[in-house]
């Protein structure tokens, strides 16, 4: 039987973990532990103006896994923030990751975000893997969602993670 000729995609690299959570752990012996993991914030707040959510500020770490694959080099990854509704695109970050030999070698990244949100609802974190060398291809991984709830409530302002 022949072998079914593989993609770029699929040579790698993969992504094996994304997600957000609170706080990220660097451990001496290299063991890296999400705290918290979450996929929605509660922002209550009191006040008179009930039907507009005031900005806030908020971090967060965003933790991104992959391995190697046969995909060999230097890549750039890119965490494009999506705001709801608009599909207005903030500013991405950037990250320059090399991936080595052999294919299960794994590169992590620890994003800390800092963001003000200003609306309500759906945001995406979409994660690009950009090829540096070669034909300098560019792929989204995936898309790790983040709900913000607004509750207006009388009494003390919160932010509750989820």
């Amino acid at each position: 039987m022949q072998e079914p000729t593989s993609t770029p995609n699929e040579l790698g690299p993969y992504l094996s973990s994304a997600f957000i959570c609170e706080k990220v752990l660097q451990e001496r012996d290299g063991v890296t532990s999400a705290i918290r993991i979450i996929d929605r914030l509660t922002h209550t707040i009191p006040g008179s103006n009930v039907d507009v959510m005031d900005p806030f500020p908020y971090q967060f770490s965003l933790l991104l896994g992959f391995k190697s694959g046969e995909a060999l080099g230097n890549y750039q990854v890119s965490i494009q923030p999506i705001k709801p509704e608009s599909d207005a695109k903030m500013p991405p970050a950037n990250y320059t990751v090399n991936f080595e030999a052999p294919a299960d070698r794994g590169v992590g990244i620890c994003a800390i975000m800092q963001i003000t949100f200003d609306v309500p609802g759906l945001w995406w974190f979409d994660v690009y893997l950009t090829e540096l060398s070669g034909l300098k291809r560019i792929r989204r991984v995936t898309r790790i969602p983040f709900r913000i709830v607004y509750l207006p409530q009388q009494g003390q302002t919160s932010v509750l993670p989820g």
